[in-house]
């Protein structure tokens, strides 16, 4: 069974990953889906007041990424594919490589920004990131 691990974070790169992903899975049983958002708490404190407990940020963050999972995975159940649905805490490059690593995935698939290759690197870009921890094939889908 091939088993791909797609990142989601809600952007339009993102979705389109997510479009490879469901093309590459139709008409093939012997496939599965992960779709993976990872919630990167510290940059989200910028987002909500001080006064805010950090769990319950951690919560809200952890919260908005399923459903931004869950938005996506219907585009794989419209067509039959059954997907799981990860939403983890940590830095997004590392824990998807992590993820893939970890659970033998044969491919990531996720989507980039755009930019290029040195305004990526000194931006710690997420695709770069996978690229360089992953173990398995990286599909970047612009």
């Amino acid at each position: 069974m091939k088993k791909y691990l797609v990142a989601i974070d809600g952007s339009d790169n993102s979705k389109r990953a997510a479009g490879f992903a469901l093309h590459q899975a139709r008409g093939d049983n012997d496939i599965e889906i992960t779709l993976i958002h990872i919630v990167n708490v510290r940059k989200e404190l910028y987002n909500y007041s001080p006064l805010m407990d950090i769990r319950d940020i951690q919560q809200i963050a952890l919260e908005q990424g399923m459903e931004a999972v869950k938005d996506q995975a219907v585009l794989f159940e419209n067509e039959g594919i059954n997907v799981n649905k990860v939403v983890v805490e940590g830095d997004p490059g590392y824990k998807i490589a992590e993820c893939a690593r970890e659970n033998g995935y044969h491919q990531i698939i996720i989507g980039t920004r755009g930019l290029s290759d040195l305004k990526g690197l000194v931006l710690g870009s997420v695709s770069h990131k996978v690229v360089h921890f992953a173990k398995c094939p990286v599909t970047l889908v612009k």
